[in-house]
């Protein structure tokens, strides 16, 4: 057994190397009977180790104890060690973490993009969601993390697998479905688009009806509160007005996607399958639809011109709309209300994603900025006014 000691800003890191045992935890209680030396706290970088004992594991507590408020955290265990802390509940009273598998996605496939990264296929039966630089490690973890609790609860989503580095990346490894997405199959065969838009309607539903427990997933309304600060435009005082519309909609426990189109849902043998689970959480059902009214129509093309995003035309899409909801709820969207008391709030929901969507950041031109204050000012503030009984 090894260890060395560094300094890496205001944290101590040690690096352990070989087997820790009775016959020598002595010598690594020595080692760490100084530490934490730093302000911040202690990494232990398990990257060399190849067993540990229980005295061992007594040497981590001790050290733990003794980091009380700052950080201790393990890094780099191989898949022996981590079946160690598991046994022994280390990993419930620590934060500890798996090494990572290194991989390269030199020679493969990329088979496509989206805003936070890109998707290679790896071999026949998985490919990788390799991310930008700019997101996070810890979005990455919790995008990975509510995709598995999504299949636990049902949902039909593709497998995920571990987080690796691929070329000095961290990417997510998925099963690798091999089929179309509902996109794509309108795209290639419109003589079966009712079919697909069935099909559409009918796994919105299914991952709807499927009710999480209280704290068990995110919440999608809170998710929505943190887009507020970053529109801009606009004044404190209607700032103001889009988070006192969110207090207003209904709390619900229903299982939500975050982003429903049709190009995040893929057929495999007749049976739907979500992938992109980042935005996994709760709340009403209207959160999902009012996404897909906005991107159809709100942030859609204008009427006889191609839509880009879904590569169709707009008439098309825009029938798709109406056909979907439709579907959706059994009935006319006029006569929705009478069966489902939420949706009152579909509209009201796609004005306040004009706002948070249109006017944040630069990707959309005057126009659709014009039209989001517009909206904001002579529909949401409104709405909200009404609702308040002013």
């Amino acid at each position: 057994m090894e260890t060395n000691i560094r300094h890496d800003g205001q944290l101590s890191v040690v690096e352990l190397t070989g087997s820790i045992n009775s016959g020598n935890a002595h010598e690594f209680e020595d080692a760490l009977s100084g530490e934490p030396s730093s302000e911040e706290g202690v990494i232990i970088d398990a990257g060399g180790l190849e067993y540990i004992s229980s005295a061992g594991l007594r040497v981590l507590l001790a050290a733990k104890k003794r980091c009380k408020g700052k950080i201790f955290r393990v890094v780099n265990v191989n898949d022996e060690v981590m079946n160690v802390f598991d046994v022994t509940g280390f990993s419930e009273i620590m934060d500890i973490s798996r090494a990572v598998r290194q991989l390269s996605v030199e020679g493969c496939d990329r088979i496509g993009a989206g805003a936070c990264g890109e998707v290679f296929r790896l071999d026949d039966e998985t490919i990788i969601k390799l991310y930008y630089p700019r997101v996070k490690k810890e979005e990455i973890e919790q995008e990975k993390a509510l995709a598995k609790k999504a299949f636990v609860m049902g949902v039909p989503t593709a497998i995920s697998y571990d987080i690796v580095e691929a070329d000095g990346r961290t990417g997510v490894v998925y099963e690798l479905i091999k089929s179309k997405t509902i996109g794509e199959l309108i795209r290639g065969d419109e003589g079966h688009l009712e079919e697909y838009v069935d099909m559409y309607a009918a796994v919105c539903r299914q991952i709807h009806g499927i009710e999480a427990e209280p704290g068990q997933l995110p919440s999608f309304k809170d998710i929505n509160r943190s887009d507020i600060p970053n529109v801009t435009g606009i004044t404190e005082e209607e700032r103001a007005y889009l988070h006192r519309f969110l207090d207003l909609i209904p709390d619900r426990m229903n299982c939500l996607h975050g982003d429903l189109n049709i190009n995040n849902i893929m057929v495999h043998n007749g049976e739907c399958c979500l992938i992109d689970m980042g935005e996994f959480s709760t709340g009403t059902p209207m959160f999902d639809l009012s996404r897909i009214l906005f991107s159809m129509e709100f942030a859609g093309a204008a009427k006889g011109e191609f839509n880009s995003f879904y590569k169709l035309p707009q008439d098309i899409v825009t029938h798709i709309l109406h056909l979907f909801l439709e579907k959706y709820f059994g009935c006319p969207l006029a006569e929705a209300e009478k069966t489902y008391p939420d949706a009152a709030w579909l509209y009201p929901l796609a004005w306040f994603r004009c706002c948070t969507s249109l006017l944040k950041g630069d990707r959309w031109g005057e126009e659709k900025r014009a039209m989001a204050l517009d909206i904001l000012r002579t529909q949401l503030i409104p709405f909200v006014d009404a609702q308040c009984g002013k």
